[in-house]
């Protein structure tokens, strides 16, 4: 009740919107890494949320380091030469080496450990917003507020990289939080206090002369997860209206190098979101980066490091066959879903070094359209549910309908038509390093927008008052590096639904958080 009153973060939305515009007018750059010259970085961002616990509450992808958010496993070409040359880097998702042998094997321990603690006007989310529905005025929950300690965003990685062979480098990387799935008759005591340990991240990654292959469970492409496209908030991952979502995956990619800027090509084989489609969901993308423009950066609630403007580009293509819409099905019913991602991070005043990010300014960004992909976003169904089928016979046992996919995805119509459900988003975030101690002291807002164009219609009108067809969600964040290794944050979140009968309802956080990365 205390936050119900809060003001919204309107100079964060403006801005952000005045310097995505700028971005989008100067087209051809951005692309965002987590280390300053890694071809292929993948960047660490720790925020996270796609568990049970997070609701799967935003996660918080990296394990940075002191001056550089290093992730899952970057490895880069040694340089053609008719002798062996040694290894210039294999790096993955910690910044330093714990264990090398004389044969070149390299083995390396990581993590880090977290406190959040949530106040919200309403008793609507666990640890995480995400694209949770928010409760109403005149129900229990959205009369009353709630408070949250956790510590179950700890993360630990481990990574492991092979000498090279015949010119091929070999890394790997196993990252666990501890936000999984607790039975449905924990107490509420163990549901906070024991952390039952979740499958993050699980891959390999080989970097050769003729392309690079990533085998196991990565960030989509979609999105170009994981490379810097993150907004800077101390809010769980993925926020409202952010593509945020990992998958086992069969990925190539090739980086054409220059001096001045590298071009990344890559398409995915990837788990299907529905395994009786019978196939992949096949995903492709395209990243720009111009390397000697760059500026500070952090993803999620990590530690900022340097990384160059960029844009990238990048869609799905899925197939869907739902179980036909009666009570004994006996055919599939065939639908195709599609998705398009526009991401960017642009440094408006850039920076060159870790070591002083003062009155560093970025902001990114990401615009996504498609149908059929909620499950992409975190968490995001809107509320919407399949139908009931008539008990037209008057049995005494009504027929039920069991589907095949999940709910949120698809949906069946009146007439018993199945539809793909249309998502349309914007995320802007902004960041600002003061000039305090070389930037060990930041701030930094997001904007998201969401909106469905037949999330409503699809709704028999009794139910319309379940479902939300738009959201709009601002953050407001203030962090301080308190030493190398430790992070002080604090954030004011606002999210604000509005329901298919016109009713709209909102919801407001204040959050704490303290990491301490090793």
């Amino acid at each position: 009740m205390m936050l119900r009153t809060l003001p919204r973060v309107a100079p964060i939305l403006a801005l952000s919107l005045i310097t995505l515009h700028a971005a989008a007018q100067g087209g051809d750059a951005d692309r965002s890494t987590d280390k300053p010259a890694a071809p292929d970085k993948s960047a660490a961002t720790p925020a996270d949320a796609d568990d049970a616990e997070h609701a799967d509450a935003s996660a918080r992808d990296a394990k940075p380091k002191p001056h550089e958010l290093k992730a899952e496993p970057v490895v880069e070409l040694p340089p053609p030469s008719s002798v062996a040359a040694p290894r210039t880097r294999i790096e993955s998702g910690c910044p330093r080496t714990n264990f090398e042998d004389k044969t070149g094997w390299r083995l390396s321990l990581c993590g880090y450990a977290a406190l959040n603690a949530m106040h919200d006007s309403t008793q609507s989310f666990g640890a995480g917003v995400n694209n949770a529905v928010v409760a109403r005025r005149g129900t229990y929950a959205g009369d009353h507020d709630q408070m949250q300690f956790t510590a179950k965003d700890s993360r630990l990685t481990v990574d492991a990289s092979a000498p090279p062979t015949h010119g091929i480098e070999a890394a790997g990387l196993i990252q666990l939080d501890f936000t999984g799935v607790m039975p449905s008759e924990t107490t509420e005591n163990d549901t906070y206090v024991f952390g039952t340990p979740r499958l993050r991240l699980a891959m390999m990654k080989l970097h050769t002369p003729v392309v690079d292959v990533i085998a196991g469970q990565y960030h989509d492409l979609f999105g170009w997860g994981g490379t810097g496209y993150f907004p800077s908030t101390l809010g769980f991952l993925g926020l409202p209206g952010e593509i945020y979502h990992r998958q086992p995956q069969f990925r190539l990619s090739k980086t054409l190098h220059t001096d001045a800027v590298d071009v990344d090509v890559a398409g995915a084989a990837v788990r299907p979101v529905q395994k009786a489609s019978g196939i992949p969901d096949f995903e492709g993308g395209l990243r720009l980066a111009i390397n000697h423009f760059t500026g500070a950066n952090q993803q999620a609630y990590g530690q900022p490091s340097i990384g160059p403007a960029s844009i990238g580009v990048s869609g799905i293509a899925r197939r869907f066959e739902v179980a036909e819409f009666v009570r004994k099905p006996a055919d599939p019913v065939q639908k195709v879903g599609w998705g398009f991602a526009l991401d960017a991070v642009l440094p408006i005043i850039p920076r060159s070094s870790n070591d002083d990010r003062s009155n560093g300014l970025t902001v990114t960004g990401e615009f996504t359209t498609g149908t059929g992909i909620s499950d992409l976003y975190t968490g995001l169904t809107g509320g919407a549910l399949f139908p009931t089928i008539s008990n037209d016979t008057a049995s005494p046992v009504p027929p039920y309908y069991t589907p095949n996919i999940d709910s949120g995805i698809v949906t069946f119509d009146a007439n018993g038509a199945l539809h793909t459900i249309n998502w349309q988003a914007v995320v802007v975030g902004l960041q600002y390093y003061l000039p305090i101690g070389g930037g060990r002291v930041w701030v930094s807002g997001s904007y998201t927008q969401t909106k469905s164009t037949n999330i409503t219609v699809l709704t028999p009108i009794p139910n319309r008052g379940s479902v939300y067809f738009k959201s709009e969600y601002e953050d407001g964040n203030l962090f301080v590096a308190i030493t190398d290794a430790v992070q002080l944050s604090a954030s004011f979140q606002t999210v604000r639904q509005l329901f298919g009968d016109g009713v709209s309802a909102r919801n407001n956080r204040i959050e704490f958080g303290s990491h301490f990365f090793f």
